[in-house]
């Protein structure tokens, strides 16, 4: 009878059975550092009744963690900037001449023009530069006739032998044409010129003088296959040190989304120095303003050397490093991702008909079907608008604002109208629609029918962020989300179940805003008897 009853209990199917000491190590040993234990770990546990703390502690400092959690924020933000950061006006390109020299020149068609005439196909002749001298009074390379093309007659300058700033090897050299291997870092235009005076060759706009090339070692230009993975491959390295910082337990978490503190090496202080003012201005804009911190001076090829910075107002956590902002590159797409990551919110469409609505026009917070998510998104989207889209440029030191599209383009100089169309929207005046005011995008509908864009603008990233953290919905949703990593399920949120979760997440989400410290909560969470069993 006794051996009956033992068999049945046995044979019983429960609904949990808490997991063995060897089981729990290796479910702790894949969340927290995403391997399996080693034999030797196994041998330490065999025969005790639970896991040492000691153990989970060791885990919580290992560098796996680390590592691990790198990899939870990296799918939590989907940050993996790739954008093209160059472009034909000063990305390098190579041509191989029949003695198998290998040269380096601008493809750009404008500059090739400027430089040579012709149809800007041409590039040098395979000759040292020291051999055709110099103008004694322009300082130009001197050209020979190389030829006519369907537009005309060109000229052929050589080449100079250059030390690129990509390459670590002092002694190293490359041959390039001389017009675009020129170190002018200013030049000057002629009393007359609507933009007479003094400026820089480095800036997208240097496209009126002859003596501006590619700077003190090619500073002003790249090769797009060595330069962009380095710059590329630090934006998001940047992103996931601040997560370091962050998830080490020696910074509060929710400073992750407000600090100003970033860290910077040298391909990213070369870029912000020297290659965001090139690119042309339909393409991405990461033109670096001085909110951005102090740059230390650090050569490209110390890709290792990492170093604190300090950035000012709008920035905010990461929620504006380039890793965030080249990821999500519209305004909308940012808050969408803040509001799906930190406030744990998506947008549902409504599943009945909307009426009463405006079916044409470009205000989406009025337009049918859109106006269901746009009405929320737009005034979120507002906070990420002191930002350029589809770039990382603060404009907070921007003018809000200019009355004709002139004195819009005069905002830079040399003048641009094209600079202008890139950070500026025509807005016709309501009561004659032949005068423009020019506003900064963002601004566009900033009116009496929509109240919290100017706000909500001025308030930039921080006001949303430390909105979201004084409220406690930061730390909430932060809870929830670990608990969904580490109990490979989402918490369960019914209020009419009887396995109600919601109430445990607000008692560990009240404790984590306590002491912010994001060890802590996964450690909290650890002893969770929901954790240690199976299923």
């Amino acid at each position: 009878m006794l051996a009956s009853s033992a068999s049945a209990e046995e044979d019983q199917c429960y609904l949990h059975r808490e997991l063995s000491p060897e089981r729990l190590l290796r479910r702790l040993s894949l969340d927290l550092r995403g391997v399996v234990p080693d034999v030797a770990e196994y041998e330490a546990v065999e025969g005790v009744d639970e896991i040492p703390p000691e153990v989970i502690k060791a885990y919580l400092d290992s560098d796996e963690f680390r590592l691990q959690m790198r990899r939870y924020h990296e799918s939590l933000l989907w940050t993996n900037p790739n954008v093209a950061l160059g472009n034909v006006n000063f990305a390098l390109t190579t041509a191989r001449f029949p003695d198998t020299t290998l040269v380096y020149y601008v493809p750009g068609a404008g500059n090739s023009r400027l430089f040579r005439g012709g149809d800007g196909t041409h590039f040098c002749q395979n000759r040292p530069q020291s051999e055709l001298g110099y103008d004694a009074a322009s300082g130009l390379p001197n050209a020979e006739p190389a030829g006519v093309d369907g537009t005309g007659a060109f000229v052929a300058e050589g080449w100079v032998e250059v030390h690129p700033y990509w390459d670590a090897n002092p002694n190293a050299t490359i041959k390039v044409c001389a017009f675009d291997a020129q170190t002018t870092e200013k030049y000057t235009l002629p009393d007359g010129d609507p933009d007479a005076g003094t400026h820089s060759c480095d800036s997208v706009l240097a496209i009126k003088s002859k003596s501006c090339g590619c700077g003190p070692n090619l500073n002003y230009c790249m090769v797009s296959g060595t330069v962009q993975p380095a710059v590329l491959t630090s934006m998001r390295e940047q992103l996931l040190r601040l997560v370091d910082d962050h998830t080490s337990g020696q910074e509060p978490y929710s400073r992750l989304i407000t600090t100003k503190r970033s860290w910077v090496n040298g391909p990213l202080t070369h870029y912000a120095t020297y290659l965001g003012q090139r690119q042309s201005l339909s393409l991405t804009q990461n033109v670096r303003q001085p909110a951005d911190g102090v740059l230390p001076e650090l050569p490209f090829t110390a890709a290792d050397q990492w170093v604190q910075i300090e950035r000012e107002s709008p920035h905010s956590g990461i929620l504006t490093l380039p890793a965030y902002l080249l990821r999500f590159q519209t305004n909308r797409a940012r808050a969408n991702r803040f509001r799906i990551a930190f406030e744990g919110q998506h947008f549902q469409p409504s599943g009945t008909k909307d009426t009463g609505c405006a079916k044409e026009g470009d205000d989406l917070t009025q337009r049918c079907v859109c106006r269901g998510c746009h009405v929320t998104l737009e005034p979120l989207a507002a906070h990420f608008g002191v930002f350029v889209e589809s770039g990382t440029t603060a404009l907070r030191d921007f003018e809000p604002a200019y009355p004709t599209a002139s004195a819009c383009a005069k905002g830079i100089a040399p003048r641009n109208a094209g600079w202008c169309d890139r950070y500026y929207s025509a807005v016709p005046d309501l009561v004659d629609p032949d005068i423009r005011t020019y506003k900064l995008k963002a601004l566009q509908y900033d009116d009496a029918a929509h109240p919290l864009i100017g706000p909500n603008f001025d308030e930039g990233p921080e006001g949303i962020a430390q909105a979201n953290i004084d409220s406690g919905l930061f730390h909430v949703i932060a809870t929830r989300h670990m608990f969904e990593f580490l109990m490979k399920r989402a918490p369960n949120l019914d209020a009419t179940s009887t396995d109600y979760e919601g109430k445990l997440i607000e008692e560990i989400a009240e404790e984590f805003r306590t002491h912010d410290n994001f060890k802590l909560l996964v450690e909290r969470l650890l002893t969770l008897s929901i954790y240690r069993r199976m299923p």
